[in-house]
């Protein structure tokens, strides 16, 4: 096998899922094992939403962790993306079959699923990112967003003209909450009488992959005059962007940088560097380090939360705001400013 990887993508009769399966040998380390010695390799799974990848945000972002930790480390991953959002349990046994030393799980969509087969499988680990979870073998890693999403109200409020922005979740969920709260909080820091308009997608996991219903959301809150909308969806959240560009409102991007998808009505994203903690969590395994002393909690001070640079939008959101940005996210550091998230 030559260092680059394998990408196997094939469906399994009777499971409705699809498996792709990333096979590499990398020049890195695990344990210290030689790259060409697989005998002592880690072999990792990595469980995205279905129809996650290709989102240009959170999958996306786990399966680059995945890519860099196999660049780094000596071990096998394995991929998992299930076809649509009924088969979790189905899709997650099968997976936990296959011999794994953890599997990482992206998305609190999951959790039903993992406490079931969990205990079916009590000897190997799994993390859930996006989650707060804590039970047995189970550990969940989440973020603190609202730090983040406090920034992009701040942003939102002082780059609108009439004084009304939106917020779009892709379902009611504490995450997304997170998301909602932070970002309110931010925009009434700012301007104390913005009207922040907060919409959700779908009552169950599918809103965050409804790209078209979400930009029908989108479109409307522009014609009632939200002039700066942020989503909280998903893929769903590339309808909202796609909204921007019909009725040429501004919007912010979220999980990765997407300010090149609409450049100048893009803002900046709120970046969720979903990535780095994927590679953190396959570092700690490498090491043998007890799951229980991985970290769990990731925020501004961690380098996981921020915005992107403004290179694309700098003309349009100006110095003195990216400057003033920069004091408030200081302060947030420090302290000296509490974002919204309770508990943290």
């Amino acid at each position: 096998m030559s260092g680059k990887s394998t990408f196997l993508k094939k469906s399994i009769l009777g499971t409705g899922f699809l498996i792709a399966a990333l096979l590499i040998m990398t020049s890195g380390c695990c344990n210290q094992a030689p790259k060409d010695d697989l005998t002592s390799s880690k072999r990792i799974g990595l469980m995205i939403t279905p129809r996650g990848l290709n989102d240009k945000g959170f999958n996306d972002y786990a399966y680059d962790g995945l890519k860099q930790a196999e660049k780094k480390f000596n071990i096998e991953g394995v991929i998992i993306e299930p076809s649509t959002t009924q088969d979790h349990e189905a899709s997650l046994r099968f997976f936990a079959g296959q011999k794994f030393d953890a599997i990482i799980v992206v998305g609190v969509g999951f959790n039903d699923a993992i406490r079931k087969v969990a205990t079916e499988h009590p000897e190997l680990q799994f993390f859930v990112i996006d989650s707060e979870i804590d039970e047995g073998n189970i550990r969940g890693v989440y973020f603190r967003e609202d730090e983040g999403a406090y920034l992009c109200g701040y942003l939102a409020a002082r780059m609108s003209k009439t004084g009304k922005i939106g917020f779009i979740g892709g379902v009611k969920i504490p995450v997304i909450e997170r998301f909602a709260n932070g970002y309110r909080n931010g925009a009434l820091a700012a301007v104390n009488s913005t009207e922040v308009v907060e919409q959700f997608v779908a009552e169950d996991y599918s809103g965050f992959n409804n790209p078209e219903k979400a930009s029908e959301m989108a479109l409307d809150m522009y014609r009632t005059g939200c002039d700066v909308i942020f989503p909280a969806a998903g893929a769903s959240g590339l309808g909202v962007i796609s909204a921007a560009v019909k009725a040429r409102g501004q919007v912010i991007g979220v999980d990765m940088n997407q300010d090149s998808l609409a450049p100048g009505l893009v803002l900046t994203s709120m970046l969720k560097r979903v990535d780095l903690v994927v590679e953190n969590i396959i570092k700690n395994i490498c090491e043998g380090k007890n799951p229980a002393a991985i970290k769990r909690s990731y925020g501004i001070s961690d380098g996981v939360i921020g915005l992107t640079d403004f290179q694309l939008s700098s003309k349009v959101v100006g110095d003195d705001l990216i400057s003033e940005l920069a004091t408030v996210r200081k302060a947030i550091i420090d302290g000296t400013i509490k974002t919204g998230a309770a508990g943290r």
